[in-house]
């Protein structure tokens, strides 16, 4: 676990970056700090592995002062993906990733093998651990960036806005990935982003700073949106806090319609095996979005439901198939549903609550 207890940092001409910050991280959990450019973040991320010294209070990291631990020593068994990679440019990939076993003593063998392990393991192609940084795409090179930061199974990962300079697309592909790994190797991750929309995907407790890193909020992503502490948090969190918070909601509880039958003048084709071709009326044919009720959230049962001419979203099973139809409604009404079962969250953070597909 990472505390910080009333730490702080006062540049030498008198600007306060961060002021009495009290905040725990718990182990095997993701932390993610989010709030306005300037409001401490990366300050008080980078005083974790020393980069940045505080100049009051203290950090401890399995209940050690870090201000006692050796510099290197200490960001050697730490975990640090920043926001461009920052990979070595004449090393190939393979060597990039083994990076810190090197540091370590490791033989080359080894060291090797494991980086060739942990490119399979992020997701990437056997023939990419030949290759150098440049020959790889931005999502490519993250991704690089997060096997060298696993290399050494390091207990704690700092990520500081790692995926904010990749394409929505790409971005969201590799929150994924992160969100996968940390199902199998849950580490103690303290997150860095701006963007509330990700901080609620990763995050299982949600950090949201003022200036000088004061702590304006600190919830699970559930509380988070449904009971900001302030108008000031509120207009952080934006006016579609709602739906965001559909995001964090499982869609198995919504209740389907036959496949058969005609909806406004649209029916559905399948293909001979079951699986959505388009909707059809007459000779005009559309697109049959669709969603998986095991994996997806009601935020994607709706987005389905609202791009299809027939006003609603294709139910799919594990293999593609069709299982039914769900209408708007009735994901709204999965959701009043869980409200009133009472899964709603209401008073505080709680860092053993269930987690929903789309969002942690």
């Amino acid at each position: 676990m990472i505390r910080f207890e009333g730490a702080g940092k006062r540049h030498p001409d008198g600007t306060v970056a961060v002021e009495g910050l009290d905040l725990d991280v718990p182990a095997g959990r993701i932390t993610v700090l989010v709030g306005p450019s300037g409001c401490g973040k990366t300050t008080i991320l980078r005083m974790v592995n020393r980069m940045v010294e505080p100049t009051s209070g203290r950090v401890l990291l399995d209940g050690r002062d870090v201000a006692g631990l050796r510099p290197a020593g200490l960001r050697r068994g730490i975990g640090y993906v920043i926001q461009q990679a920052g990979l070595f440019p004449h090393r190939r990939v393979i060597d990039n990733v083994a990076t810190v076993p090197y540091l370590l003593g490791w033989d080359r063998k080894r060291a090797r093998a494991r980086a060739a392990e942990l490119l399979e393991l992020v997701g990437l192609a056997p023939e990419t651990a030949r290759r150098y940084p440049y020959q790889l795409s931005g999502g490519q090179q993250q991704r690089v960036g997060v096997a060298r930061a696993l290399a050494a199974d390091p207990p704690v990962l700092l990520m500081d806005e790692p995926f904010s300079a990749v394409d929505p697309l790409v971005r969201a592909g590799l929150q994924e990935e992160l969100l996968r790994l940390q199902s199998e190797l849950n580490k103690t991750v303290l997150f860095v982003t701006h963007d509330i929309e990700e901080a609620v995907r990763l995050g299982d407790r949600v950090v949201v700073l003022r200036e000088h890193g004061r702590i304006a909020q600190l919830a699970d992503p559930h509380t988070l949106l449904t009971a900001p502490a302030d108008e000031r948090v509120a207009a952080f969190l934006g006016r579609d806090r709602g739906l965001r918070g559909l995001g964090l909601r499982p869609a198995a509880g919504i209740r389907l319609e036959p496949l058969a039958g005609s909806h406004h003048g649209w029916r559905l084709e399948l293909d001979a095996d079951g699986r959505p071709e388009a909707w059809a009326r007459g000779a005009e044919r559309r697109p049959a979005p669709g969603f998986a009720p095991a994996a997806d959230s009601l935020r994607a049962a709706l987005d389905a439901a609202v791009l299809s001419p027939a006003g609603l979203a294709v139910a799919l099973d594990a293999g593609g198939l069709a299982l039914g139809l769900a209408s708007r409604a009735a994901v709204l009404a999965a959701l009043g549903a869980e409200l009133a079962d009472g899964t709603e969250t209401g008073g505080g953070a709680d860092p053993d609550r269930a987690e929903a597909p789309g969002g942690r």
